[in-house]
């Protein structure tokens, strides 16, 4: 069978992954100045704040983003999609102003039920967070539009602009003006508000002031299926920095947090490949040779995974701790946290392949086993939560997250092989599973007993090594890796 499919999926992935690496690139960029300027308990405040915004903007878009890009790509002629495009922008408006009005009235009582350490500041950040989400919710669309019409050129300039005005901001307020944390949020609003303009220039073949209450009811219902999935992914995600600051303190969140940022690296992977999938699978479901052409895609996503897993469990402690002048990329008073990185970096990879195992689901219109698997994911999580926390800090946090993903994509494989059966490489990433598991704790045997030079030069052969096995168990085709690497789209 010709590769022209994984090429296709990953040439595209690779588009959303640059554009993804410039506003991830924010986490690497920003993080020496946020853990030089700021203490590890203003972070600490910080990510609970980002962490109510990443929770509460799923009732925000209540299912809208997955219901768009299904409903659009369903649209039979232009006249149709503008109806979509249209109706949902002036859906949402009204709504987010509604949602936040009524978010900047309850910050005080907000404040007050998560016991900040500094009341008036919690408030203060709050309220503009109620801004915050309104601008949030509305500057995905352009860009969701973009994506279902596989159109990642366009959608890769949009998110350097937004990332260009993110990054010149945080610099200009914090360093020039004194800001505090605040000036992360200002700096994402009028970045998003940038980017929400540029988009409708982009799309305005597609907008117009057309309103349809029965495409509206078709969306909401197709959509509010994926609102407490949405919300049990989140909860997995972020409820971990809520039990560290119940059993130990801001501080703790802070020093977690950024330690987490490190490990983003593997979720860039994961979410450009989430951001190209979607519509992608959606797109492919006619394809009589879909099946094979998932499973391939599975295993080179495997492949990709376990690299990334390797490259930056081994080199990111060594490099972070590079110092220039006064300034190193991780500052020492959050370096106790480096423990948990490989575990994030399961943790991510274990999600990408839980996502990819759910487009069964979608083609066998049971998408109600997502419910049931972000269920009993967040089961497990608040569990291990409250087992592992306790006794091990952010290590226990870290190990919480990876275990709760394992999980759920045994539990999704299981089912999907139930409901649309695919036959998935199994032997070949089982093997390649086991031998990066082994060279891995390997390499941290061989860590205590040679410098930090030694070890660099080890590391390197042991991704040679990687390498080596992947082509022997034919993992992957050199070809198909130079053609997805050159390709032009």
């Amino acid at each position: 069978m010709s590769n022209k499919h994984i090429k296709d999926l990953f040439s595209q992935t690779t588009i959303y992954g640059v554009g993804l690496l410039a506003n991830k690139a924010i986490s690497f960029v920003l993080l020496p100045l946020y853990t030089y300027y700021f203490s590890p308990a203003e972070l600490g405040a910080y990510n609970i704040v980002q962490s109510i915004w990443l929770f509460v903007i799923l009732f925000y878009l209540y299912g809208q983003e997955t219901s768009f890009i299904k409903i659009f790509i369903d649209g039979k002629n232009d006249e149709d999609k503008a109806e979509v495009y249209s109706t949902t922008l002036i859906m949402l408006s009204v709504t987010s102003l509604l949602f936040s009005g009524l978010f900047y009235f309850l910050a005080g009582p907000i404040t007050n039920l998560l016991h900040f350490e500094d009341p008036v500041k919690g408030v203060k950040y709050l309220k503009i967070l109620s801004l915050l989400l309104f601008t949030d919710t509305m500057f995905r669309f352009p860009l969701l539009l973009l994506r279902a019409e596989l159109k990642a050129n366009k959608y890769l300039l949009l998110t350097i602009l937004s990332l260009c005005v993110n990054v010149v901001l945080n610099f200009v307020l914090i360093i020039n003006y004194h800001y505090g944390v605040e000036a992360i949020f200002y700096s994402y609003i009028a970045s998003v508000v940038v980017t929400f303009i540029a988009g409708l220039l982009m799309t305005r073949k597609y907008f117009g002031l057309k309103f349809s209450f029965e495409r509206a009811k078709q969306m909401v219902q197709y959509g509010n299926k994926f609102i407490f999935v949405g919300a049990f992914i989140l909860l997995i995600d972020v409820s971990d920095r809520f039990f560290l600051k119940y059993f130990f303190n801001e501080e703790v969140v802070g020093i977690y947090s950024a330690n987490y940022r490190l490990a983003s690296v593997m979720s860039l992977l994961i979410a450009a490949f989430r951001f190209s999938w979607t519509p992608y699978f959606l797109n492919l479901e006619k394809n009589p040779e879909n099946k094979k052409i998932i499973s391939q895609i599975f295993t080179y996503l495997v492949f990709t995974g376990l690299f990334l897993f390797l490259a930056f469990a081994l080199f990111t402690e060594p490099i972070v701790k590079l110092s220039f002048g006064k300034f190193s990329l991780l500052d020492p008073r959050y370096q106790s946290g480096l423990i948990i990185i490989p575990y994030v970096l399961l943790a991510y990879l274990f999600s990408g392949l839980y996502s990819a195992l759910s487009v069964a689901s979608f083609y066998a219109n049971k998408t109600k086993e997502l419910f049931y698997v972000s269920a009993l994911g967040l089961l497990i999580n608040t569990v291990c939560n409250f087992v592992l926390i306790t006794k091990y800090g952010i290590l226990g946090a870290s190990v919480s997250t990876m275990v709760t993903y394992f999980f759920m994509m045994i539990y999704i494989y299981s089912r999907s092989q139930k409901i649309y059966k695919i036959d998935f490489e199994l032997r070949k990433i089982f093997s390649l599973f086991i031998f990066t598991l082994i060279i891995y704790v390997l390499s941290v045997i061989v860590k205590q007993t040679v410098n930090e030079v030694y070890f660099i030069i080890i590391s390197i052969i042991i991704l040679t090594f990687f390498l080596i096995f992947s082509k022997i168990i034919k993992i992957y085709n050199i070809s198909t890796v130079k053609s997805i690497l050159t390709r032009q789209t």
